[in-house]
């Protein structure tokens, strides 16, 4: 069997042209849960644990350098919520188009299901385009 190495500094060539590929889309500076945003996507009571009967879990997120047309997608993922859901279950997901090419912010929400939210760990996975640009780790926990 052949095994094939990579030097440092072919690994840190490929690094950088991934990085500026991912910039050129922009960044997500900022991404906050909270129980509720205002509507000027400031979060409010911000907080990654959350009770089973929250209403609306809501993120607000601002991006910077964002090319226009670039969207931003949501998707609200539950990690481990025992016999509620098979692991890494996709509960919902969202996509947004800002109208501005260089700076937006804007807020995702999740609903409550019709009985509760099941404890456990969830993750909020945002994306510029097709590239996963941030993950937001929140739990659910009993009162």
């Amino acid at each position: 069997m052949k095994h094939r190495t990579i030097s440092v500094a072919a690994f840190c060539l490929i690094v950088s042209v991934w990085s500026a590929i991912a910039a050129a889309q922009g960044t997500i500076s900022n991404a906050v849960l909270g129980t509720g945003v205002t509507a000027k996507f400031e979060i409010i009571n911000p907080t990654n644990v959350f009770s089973p009967d929250t209403q609306r879990i809501y993120c607000a997120w601002k991006t910077q350098g964002l090319k226009a047309g670039t969207s931003v997608r949501s998707v609200w993922i539950a990690e481990d919520v025992g016999k509620a859901a098979p692991r890494n279950f996709k509960i919902d997901e969202a996509t947004f188009t800002p109208p501005l090419g260089t700076a937006s912010a804007g807020s995702f929400a999740l609903n409550k299901p019709p009985k509760a939210f099941p404890v456990g760990k969830y993750r909020l996975e945002l994306y510029l385009g097709s590239t996963l640009a941030k993950t937001v780790p929140f739990t659910v926990k009993a009162k």
